[in-house]
């Protein structure tokens, strides 16, 4: 949508004074010329290459290097640590062009350095609300003046959004669109068809396995982190989790009670869910392995290639759930969570066969509005809405994030109901063609 533009700001005054600022530098004359404006308005600037002590003020525009790598996840701990310093402005900048990255071509605008930065800020916002927070998309084919110029105006102003793109002279947001999608939920797939899911035979991937073979009958693949569970099962008898506790404080088992009980009930998910898969698909194997690890992932996929001469459909719902609020959360438990999602959607996306049908990653609403808590899962959720415009452009079938609202379990409601959930990911699947489609439970 098409943001009022700014006043231009002035030439000097007192807004920052005795503020002090840092402005990651980009190497191409935007931190410099920013630098002085600020300057002008009595505040305090370095400009490193990294976030190296205390500031007031963070404008991180580290994406915009030439032949920048993305900065994600390393440049969170930076961020982090002047949050915890009292930070009063953040500004992330990405280099997409104005436009988000949609679409894209090759060559100037490539959204990569800065995926991710839109989630993390929307998060921070949500967990800083005193913060001025600004996630901005620039076209580097501008002047470095006129980019430090709309930053320097998007500083002054305390009522925009948090994300803001700009592209020469127009001013852009981003906003959700309701729509509704027609078409059977049936994806087109012969019953000699693959379909490989990442994530485990469990949660919503392994609901959204079961309605593929369901519908189709295709071969199922299936990896996971945890190893497919093997002998008889343990304590069969017992059916729930108040029922494991006593059992194990029976036993004398007192070290590591809860461990043992999610362990159990996970692998008895994982069987019952293996075994409902079975019922309806023409077969089904299951692999353990990380998805961060490239070479993993591309001997996947060379293996369900032999084995079956094809593959039509990659979904990847991978993710770990290590919740925090930003002043709690570690890099390391950012990157795990990160990588997890992003880096495993890469490795996929890059040993795919450009004639895949369908490229699915699953994720949540944090990336498209921010959540308390998730910054992780909202930072890799926008990233691979980012990289979603560039995968496209090696894959010719469908590419598809899909953000959902919280399903409901067995034991706990939520706005979507599973059967619901998994029809209209495979409708959205067979008839849609947006890149990016959030489910809320009411409309898509």
């Amino acid at each position: 949508m098409e943001l009022d533009a700014l006043p231009v700001p002035p030439e000097s005054g007192t807004v920052f004074a005795g503020r002090r600022f840092i402005v990651v530098d980009d190497g191409c004359g935007v931190a410099l010329e920013l630098a002085g404006m600020l300057e002008r308005q009595g505040a305090e600037v370095r400009t490193p290459r990294d976030v190296d002590g205390p500031c007031d003020g963070l404008v991180h525009l580290g994406a915009l290097r030439p032949a920048a790598t993305s900065v994600l996840p390393e440049a969170y701990e930076g961020v982090r640590r002047a949050l915890a310093g009292g930070l009063r402005w953040l500004v992330v900048a990405s280099g997409a062009g104005g436009r988000f990255g949609q679409p894209f071509e090759g060559g100037v605008g490539d959204p990569r350095p800065g995926a991710g930065l839109r989630g993390l800020a929307r998060t921070v916002a949500q967990e800083y609300p005193e913060v001025l927070v600004r996630a901005l998309d620039v076209d580097t084919k501008d002047t470095p003046r006129a980019i430090a110029r709309r930053m320097m105006a998007e500083l002054l102003d305390t009522g925009g959004p948090v994300v803001v793109g700009h592209e020469g002279g127009l001013r852009r947001g981003l906003s959700l669109v309701p729509a509704e999608l027609s078409g059977e939920p049936v994806v087109p797939l012969e019953a000699d068809g693959v379909v490989l899911l990442i994530g485990g035979a469990r949660g919503i991937t392994g609901r959204v396995a079961l309605e593929l073979a369901r519908t189709s009958g295709c071969h199922i693949e299936v990896m996971g982190r945890t190893p497919e569970p093997v002998g008889e099962p343990a304590y069969p008898d017992i059916p729930d989790e108040a029922g494991l506790r006593r059992a194990l404080v029976a036993a004398g088992r007192t070290q590591e009670i809860e461990a043992t009980i999610r362990r159990t009930l996970v692998d008895r998910e994982i069987r019952r869910n293996l075994e409902s898969l079975r019922e309806h698909a023409a077969s089904v194997r299951y692999h353990s392995g990380d998805v961060r690890d490239a070479q993993t992932v591309r001997d996947l996929l060379g293996d369900v290639h032999r084995r079956h001469g094809r593959l039509d459909g990659i979904v990847h719902g991978a993710g770990l759930v290590e919740n925090r609020l930003i002043h709690d959360k570690t890099p390391v438990s950012f990157e795990r969570t990160y990588r997890t999602k992003v880096d495993g959607a890469c490795a996929l996306a890059q040993a795919a066969r450009p004639n895949l049908g369908f490229f699915v990653v699953l994720g949540g609403l944090a990336g498209v509005h921010g959540v308390r808590g998730e910054s992780d899962h909202a930072a890799a959720g926008d990233a691979c809405a980012t990289l979603a415009h560039m995968w496209r452009t090696r894959l010719r079938g469908r590419v598809l994030v899909a953000d959902w609202a919280r399903w409901g379990t067995g034991d706990e409601a939520g706005p979507i109901e599973p059967d619901a959930g998994a029809a209209a990911l495979l409708r959205e699947i067979a008839h849609g063609d947006e890149t990016q489609v959030v489910f809320t439970g009411a409309a898509t």
